[in-house]
């Protein structure tokens, strides 16, 4: 996750009134969160994103146990932390890891609710950042995604200045994913996604940026 001087970087603006919210779990507390706090914090007044923490509860199921505590209304829950409306989307952001039939069963659960999806990369959230670079799939296995990120990007994926590269990123992701399944394939990520939903809202400022740069 950010630091406190690293987050000075984004400036907090008010947040839209109207609008579609997404809010977003996430199975990693650190990547994911600072990959989306870009359009969280300097894209906040044309976007509604909230990033729930995920209070320990990191496996799939428990992404979907805290979502159900923080948004549905019930007998047994009849004051969530937040509201949602028809139009709000629920994202749970996870990676294939070993997690067996419980990634299954979210995306069975997730099915229960209107606008509840699930972006899945395989093996880590590091497959999404991987694409806003590279064309295609790599060769061979990779044993860690993490390491290899930093071979291929001088000085890491920096989340304050490669995210504007998200367009690409979709373009790249889509084009090497195979559909065959729901579940994306070894060197695939469902990211793209949210992405696509995201990117409309920040096209233009994007755009300012990448002809700037």
């Amino acid at each position: 996750m950010l630091n406190r001087k690293e987050r000075k970087y984004y400036k907090k603006e008010e947040l839209v009134k109207d609008g579609k919210l997404f809010y977003l779990f996430c199975e990693g507390e650190k990547t994911e969160i600072d990959y989306f706090y870009f359009f969280q914090y300097h894209y906040a007044l044309k976007i509604n994103i909230q990033i729930i923490n995920n209070n320990g509860k990191n496996n799939p199921m428990g992404l979907y146990q805290n979502a159900c505590e923080k948004l549905v209304k019930n007998p047994e829950n009849q004051t969530p932390k937040y509201k949602f409306d028809d139009i709000d989307e629920v994202w749970f952001i996870i990676d294939t890891d070993t997690w067996g039939t419980q990634i299954q069963q979210l995306r069975q659960a997730a099915t229960n609710h209107n606008n509840w999806f699930v972006a899945q990369s395989n093996r880590s959230f590091e497959v999404w950042l991987y694409y806003h670079f590279e064309q295609e799939k790599p060769t061979g296995e990779i044993q860690n995604w993490k390491n290899y990120l930093n071979e291929i990007i001088k000085g890491g994926f920096d989340a304050r200045k490669h995210t504007k590269l998200i367009e690409t990123a979709i373009k790249n992701a889509k084009a090497n994913f195979s559909d065959i399944s729901p579940l994306p394939d070894v060197h695939e990520t469902q990211v793209y996604e949210l992405a696509e939903k995201i990117l409309p809202f920040v096209k233009d400022d994007i755009d300012k940026l990448l002809t700037k740069t």
